[in-house]
């Protein structure tokens, strides 16, 4: 199981600072720090965005013990480009502390303030990648997005799922600046994500596809998950495919 979680701040600073921490219902946040559930305390992933950015580092305590890491290559875009830099730590994951602070840092060299968006995924162990008979589904929503948060929607299916239960193993997401997406299923804690995109055409990452990045949670046809969105725009169109596994 894992989850994505992140910061956003703009600021102007040629150092490192720490970037405000998103506002999340799903974990515990205070300022800038994300508060590393127990469940999920090992680090997989990691992803720098911004404009003018020329460095991030995740800190906590722990982190502090050896090395804090150097988040590099970092996208020096407002949206996400592709390939993307991602930092990937699957087989290996540097296991933090539990309940403990985690931040995350940046510095830029705008002529002002510019934003810094930085994502990490936190998971249970290491990810295995899974198999299966995989189809993917068309999902759109229409919820007009907060620029620069988390902001929920339902999902509406090309097509009517068939009765039963459902895996979801990937997928991607579109809309004119979206940055991150990650699904929400009921009555489950966690909230797995993945890189967005802004348009149809861009290139498919498949580090969050077919798979790849194993289970991201189950659900029943009737009670399909929810998303939640972050971009840098008030986005009103939001498109997508989702990976699925029919399991009963």
């Amino acid at each position: 199981m894992f989850s994505l979680v992140g910061w956003t701040e703009s600021q102007d600073s040629a150092v490192l600072v720490n970037v405000a921490a998103l506002a999340d219902p799903h974990i515990r946040v205070n300022g800038d720090d994300v508060i590393v559930p127990a469940e999920i305390n090992n680090l997989v992933m990691a992803y720098g965005l911004g404009p003018n950015l020329t460095r991030i580092q995740l800190v906590s305590p722990s982190l502090r013990r050896v090395l804090n890491p150097e988040i590099s290559p970092v996208d020096i875009a407002a949206e996400p480009t592709f390939p993307t830099p991602l930092v990937d730590w699957r087989a290996n994951p540097i296991q933090l502390d539990p309940e403990e602070a985690l931040d995350a840092q940046a510095a830029e060299d705008g002529a002002g303030a510019t934003r810094a968006t930085v994502l990490a995924w936190l998971a249970d162990k290491a990810i295995a990648p899974v198999q299966g008979d995989i189809r993917p589904t068309r999902a759109t929503n229409t919820t007009t997005l907060v620029a620069n948060a988390w902001t929920n929607g339902a999902l509406t299916f090309a097509d009517q799922l068939p009765a039963g239960r459902y895996q979801a193993v990937g997928g991607r997401f579109f809309s004119a600046g979206l940055q991150a997406w990650r699904l929400v299923f009921v009555g489950y804690t966690w909230r797995p994500g993945a890189i967005g995109c802004d348009t149809a055409a861009d290139p498919d990452d498949r580090t969050f596809r077919a798979g790849n990045f194993g289970v991201w949670g189950e659900f029943n046809h009737n009670t399909p998950p929810t998303v939640d969105f972050l971009s840098n725009s008030a986005d009103t169109s939001q498109i997508g495919v989702l990976d699925l596994i029919k399991i009963s």
